[in-house]
């Protein structure tokens, strides 16, 4: 495979994008049973005869859970988090040269990483999530690629990473 060399810039958007994309990834099971548990909790209490206090507390409560389980609240409030922090990560630039057996990640310093060693890739239309481990990822954007090299990473991807989903 000839090297494809790139660079993406970690922009707001890049950033926010994936934090809600992980955000929902990480947390399906457990907002599946919250979502469930707080809707038996509503049906009850809309067949309850008599309410009290605690029941329209209790109601109001389940319905700020709903919204927030399902909205992305907590997405946008990691990244003002990470914005205050972290102000290197927002408009850092990543270079990226792909290899056949492996990748370098050029930040300050070049790190090499195995295909076989990425936890997983999750491919959406415009950019490449690289899982180095659970909660640590890489952001490619697709952006300054060639269609060709599009093609070629996604089947080096699919090949080589024991774990590839493509979610466009």
């Amino acid at each position: 495979m000839k090297e494809i060399e790139t660079t993406t810039t970690y922009d707001e958007e890049l950033i926010k994008n994936f934090l809600n994309y992980f955000y929902f990834d990480r947390t399906k099971i457990v907002r599946l049973i919250l979502n469930i548990l707080i809707l038996v909790v509503i049906i009850h209490f809309i067949t309850l005869d008599h309410t009290s206090i605690m029941d329209y507390i209790t109601f109001i409560i389940c319905i700020f859970g709903i919204i927030e389980i399902n909205s992305s609240i907590l997405p946008r409030l990691n990244f003002y988090k990470l914005k205050r922090k972290d102000k290197q990560t927002i408009d850092s630039k990543i270079k990226y040269t792909f290899k056949s057996n492996n990748f370098k990640v050029t930040i300050d310093k070049d790190k090499y990483i195995n295909y076989k060693d990425l936890h997983k890739v999750i491919e959406k239309d415009d950019v490449y999530y690289l899982y180095i481990n659970k909660s640590h990822a890489y952001i490619l954007s697709k952006k300054d690629l060639k269609q060709s090299e599009i093609e070629k990473l996604t089947k080096v991807f699919q090949e080589k990473v024991p774990t590839y989903k493509n979610i466009n």
